[in-house]
């Protein structure tokens, strides 16, 4: 996402290009190592990708997303008006009966109770949305900062699972979140990371993949780049080495019920 305003080209060569969408001026922003990524207005901006099976988690039974997003604020202005979140990109544009994926971030005063200051979080659906599963990466109070640049990797697979899912039989697979290359700690979060949370079988359908929205109806406001998908496991050293080579630095912190830096 390195061409806004203009059209992104897919640089794998996949042809998986974006458009963006909304009026109005789009920035630029610059990441820590002066590559650019694309600011979003958090009203109407957004970048769209058609529908591939590439896109979609039964292709190859995992996939993997990755990106860079700094929020420009902590209270988004357009947030989905209920549980105090946005989309900041899913495969789920008209929700059933095409949804499929979706990575959210959460206001730091949400209204919900508990509160969810900031979370992060990966989720998928069945086709006809409402309920999704999840992995949250709940960081402690105060972590996040607006204007700071965060590394952001959520996996899903519907080939394994951690040995406690209930009924992973009839919904097998798991979810994994990971923030600057700490990954979220599912033992801390009960049946939450199985894809048998809430009886979720993914399936491939026609939406489109919306990066700064999901459906339209909340837009997050910040800077989003470097997004990558992957039909494969991005493991554990991958992550550390992406992180590593944008920042100079190697991982710390760790997570149980909140994670930190």
């Amino acid at each position: 996402m390195n061409r806004a305003p203009a059209n992104e080209t897919d640089l794998t060569g996949n042809g998986h290009d974006g458009s963006y969408r909304g009026s109005g001026a789009l920035l630029a922003a610059e990441l820590p190592n002066g590559d650019r990524g694309a600011d979003f207005d958090g009203a109407q901006q957004y970048l769209t990708i058609p529908s591939s099976a590439a896109l979609s988690i039964p292709t190859t039974g995992t996939l993997t997303w990755e990106a860079w997003i700094r929020p420009d604020v902590l209270q988004f202005p357009n947030d989905d008006g209920v549980s105090g979140y946005v989309d900041w990109m899913g495969k789920c544009e008209n929700y059933g009966p095409t949804c499929e994926w979706e990575a959210r971030m959460y206001n730091t005063n949400t209204g919900e109770s508990p509160n969810r200051p900031n979370r992060l979080s990966a989720y998928v659906f069945n086709p006809s949305a409402g309920l999704g599963s999840a992995a949250d990466w709940q960081p402690t109070e105060g972590l996040i900062k607006a204007g700071t640049w965060y590394h952001v990797v959520g996996l899903y697979t519907t080939l394994s699972q951690p040995a406690d899912c209930k009924d992973a039989v009839a919904s097998p697979g798991a979810i994994d979140i990971w923030v600057n290359g700490v990954k979220w700690h599912h033992g801390s979060h009960g049946q939450t990371g199985c894809m048998s949370q809430y009886n979720v079988v993914p399936k491939a359908n026609g939406s489109a993949l919306n990066i700064a929205t999901m459906a339209k109806e909340s837009f997050f406001r910040g800077a989003i780049a470097k997004v990558a998908i992957y039909g494969h496991v991005l493991d554990q050293a991958e992550i550390t080495s992406h992180y590593s080579l944008m920042t100079g630095k190697e991982p710390t912190g760790s997570c149980a019920a909140t994670c930190s830096f």
